[in-house]
């Protein structure tokens, strides 16, 4: 069932045209910097965005911009887990991993303990209005957040297309407690 959904959804996601990821993601970007906790937040870990997921780039440059630490995940394949690092140039420390997804290259580790951070910002493939959240299955994203202190604003940014009524979730799921889309932010129950 939860394969099924995902693939539904990533389709979905996929067809949209490069205009408009990039023109919704300036909306949601927009919505985004409207929420207080955010910019109250000095330590903000954002997600480094691949294909056809909400557009990162600029959220990451106004958030350098603004002086905040900027968090990125670092995947630890062989513990099948979430590492944080500090990225300090969004231009010159990325590379791709063995994913295609970027992030910091070893010279550029900067390692970052959850336990400081003041704002997550997650990807996903499909969301409802509890904050319930359907990613690729490896379950990086739950073991990572279930480990936060449950006051840490965590926030997910997708497309309107992203929203369904309910999304299939077990025991481990961790939900979101907001979702940004071009249209509106939505507070999970």
């Amino acid at each position: 069932m939860k394969q099924k959904q995902r693939n539904q959804y990533l389709k979905k996601r996929d067809s949209l045209s490069i205009e408009e990821i990039v023109n919704k993601s300036l909306e949601i970007k927009e919505k985004l910097f409207s929420l207080k906790d955010l910019w109250k937040a000095q330590k903000v870990m954002v997600y480094i965005s691949f294909k056809s997921e909400v557009r990162t780039r600029e959220i990451i440059l106004e958030l350098l911009s603004r002086k905040k630490k900027v968090i990125v995940p670092v995947i630890d394949f062989n513990k099948n887990l979430i590492k944080l690092s500090e990225l300090k140039n969004f231009q010159k420390e990325l590379i791709p991993n063995k994913l295609g997804i970027f992030q910091p290259s070893k010279e550029f580790l900067r390692p970052f303990n959850p336990k400081e951070l003041d704002f997550v910002i997650v990807p996903g493939i499909a969301f409802d209005k509890q904050g319930n959240r359907l990613g690729f299955g490896k379950g990086y994203y739950d073991k990572f957040l279930s480990k936060l202190s449950k006051k840490v604003p965590v926030v997910a940014l997708a497309f309107e297309k992203q929203l369904d009524k309910q999304i299939v979730c077990e025991k481990h799921d961790v939900p979101v407690h907001r979702i940004v889309t071009e249209n509106e932010i939505i507070e999970c129950k």
